[in-house]
């Protein structure tokens, strides 16, 4: 697992212990997920390589379908915007299709996600099933013509892990966050290779609509984005 080290534990002890110092940090990076353990903890990971006193990285869990991710994205936008008394520079939503296409009223709620996140200026990161195919690009390439469902996602992904020697005896389950998913993605997965792969299926899928683009995953976007604010600042 990619070493947290000394930035990220003086980040959290200071988050905890008193208030943040806003004025230290040229910019304000917020990200609002989905998802309220694994995706939270995965860009957490994040904080550990940026610059002391650059970048001010919050990433919040919600629990909500996309539509609420947005909506919550706004309120906490707010808030920050409060507590550092200035306007959040980059905000990002993270969400995933998963059974947006099951009936209409989820189907509307899905659009109305992208609708609003567009008209509040904030990037999306959206895959199409899941999340975990982000994860699971860091070791084998997916078939750009050929839709995964999610369940097939979490099959491949476990799959993949247990072929490391280390991880024989790994069981996937996306209702937990099992500390040993990160350390593989980030000691054993190949990062680049999984930008590379979603840049595919996103050009692959340019002209469709988001709920109709499987297999799909923008997560490496905002991976991108972040890594080069942190080299900028580096």
């Amino acid at each position: 697992m990619a070493n947290r080290g000394s930035l990220k534990k003086f980040a959290k002890k200071e988050t905890k212990e008193r208030p943040v110092r806003f004025r230290r940090y040229k910019y304000l990076f917020l990200i609002v997920c989905e998802d309220q353990k694994t995706e939270p903890a995965y860009f957490e990971e994040y904080a550990a390589k940026i610059p002391q006193d650059t970048i001010y990285l919050r990433q919040i869990g919600t629990g909500r379908d996309p539509k609420g991710v947005v909506q919550r994205a706004i309120i906490e936008r707010q808030i920050l915007e409060k507590e550092a008394k200035r306007e959040v520079d980059e905000v990002w939503v993270v969400f995933d299709k998963d059974d947006a296409d099951e009936n209409a009223t989820k189907i509307k709620r899905f659009t109305d996600a992208f609708q609003i996140a567009e008209s509040e200026n904030f990037e999306v990161a959206c895959s199409n099933e899941v999340f975990e195919l982000w994860l699971l690009l860091h070791f084998i390439d997916v078939d750009k013509n050929t839709p995964l469902h999610r369940t097939e996602v979490y099959k491949f992904l476990h799959d993949e892990i247990q072929k490391i020697p280390k991880f024989a005896d790994y069981e996937y389950d996306h209702k937990v966050i099992d500390p040993r998913t990160l350390e593989v993605i980030f000691g054993y997965g190949d990062r680049d290779s999984a930008i590379s792969r979603a840049q595919i299926l996103m050009e692959h899928h340019s002209e469709c609509e988001p709920i109709k683009a499987n297999p799909l995953t923008k997560v490496h976007l905002l991976v991108q984005a972040l890594l080069d604010w942190i080299k900028y600042f580096s």
